[in-house]
């Protein structure tokens, strides 16, 4: 059976097409696009399937992974202003079965098909078989999704926790919050933990303490992408405002982590998926992120059994939703 699959993020959309049999898949082409390249999601898959013209017939099934709350087949993408419709997609390209996941969702359904090579752990912890899983993934928002098992395969759980209020836990977050306040009616987790997060965090220190800021690292944000400037700079150790921009980072986001650990009981294990992990994984490794995972009061000898594991494949998302479109097919 031929099945598309499509990962919709707010940076990049990523396109598959696979041959599936005997529980394998063969896929048969691929391609990464920018996503504000184009103004519609069908131009995009469009574009993918002219490339493959050869290919492109005889779709049996489709699931596209969509950064955004879909409700009744429908989905508009957070971060672009792209609208789809899964049954207006299947009648515009002729395929018999196209659904519509959230991304997190689809990565969810990816993570059983991980290897041990696809992850790093940050916490052994000790796995209940078949316990409540989660994943939590910062890029450019942050995506959350609940594991539950069920028919001998785990059912995945949508979510916009990434929407809920941002909850400092020490002196030097409320100060950030305090900024944030005058700059956001409401200040989201998603504030704080994303791509746009660092670069909310970075503007805070270099207005807190002025003066500070290296020439080299205020070159960079004048020529490069913020955030990626401030985390290259602070994995190199070169400016002092990135290096604590990322230490807060780090601790929001293990913060954030143990609270979707405690909402779950996910005592399957917390999976840290998204964009930015992988790039500074080494940091993760470190006791910060963990120390502030853990931190929960009398919690923290349930959360330090909890296993937490950082994904590593940047395709997972694309691979969940090719798993998902065989079980709708």
């Amino acid at each position: 059976m031929k099945i598309l699959a499509g990962d919709i993020g707010g940076t990049k959309t990523l396109l598959q097409l696979a041959h599936y049999s005997d529980n394998r898949f063969s896929v048969l082409a691929e391609t990464r696009f920018e996503s504000r390249s184009f103004d519609t999601f069908e131009a995009v898959l469009e574009t993918f399937l002219s490339q493959n013209a050869l290919e492109r017939d005889n779709i049996g099934s489709a699931c596209i992974a969509v950064a955004g709350p879909v409700e009744q087949q429908q989905a508009k993408v957070t971060n672009l202003p792209w609208r789809l419709d899964a049954s207006h997609l299947a009648g515009v390209f002729f395929i018999p079965r196209v659904v519509l996941v959230n991304d997190f969702q689809a990565i969810g359904y990816g993570i059983e098909q991980l290897t041990d090579s696809d992850v790093v752990t940050l916490q052994a912890g000790n796995a209940v078989t078949h316990g409540v899983r989660a994943v939590i993934g910062a890029g450019t928002g942050v995506g959350h999704a609940i594991m539950a098992w069920c028919n001998n395969h785990y059912q995945v759980l949508s979510s916009e926790a990434g929407h809920s209020s941002f909850a400092p836990v020490n002196a030097l977050q409320r100060e950030l919050l305090a900024y944030l306040e005058t700059r956001f009616d409401v200040v989201s987790v998603e504030r704080v933990l994303s791509g746009p997060g660092i670069e909310n965090i970075f503007r805070f220190f270099c207005g807190r303490e002025p003066g500070v800021l290296t020439r080299e690292l205020a070159q960079a944000t004048q020529q490069h992408d913020i955030a990626a400037a401030v985390v290259k700079a602070a994995l190199a150790k070169q400016d002092p405002l990135a290096v604590k921009t990322l230490e807060m980072f780090i601790e929001v986001y293990g913060a954030a982590a143990g609270n979707l650990a405690l909402y779950a009981l996910a005592r399957g294990g917390i999976y840290i998926a998204g964009g930015i992990a992988p790039r500074i994984v080494d940091r993760l490794t470190q006791r910060p992120f963990i120390a502030a995972f853990n931190n929960k009061s009398n919690m923290q000898p349930l959360l330090s059994n909890i296993p937490v594991k950082v994904v590593m494949n940047p395709q997972v998302g694309l691979l969940g939703a090719a798993v998902y479109a065989v079980r709708k097919a």
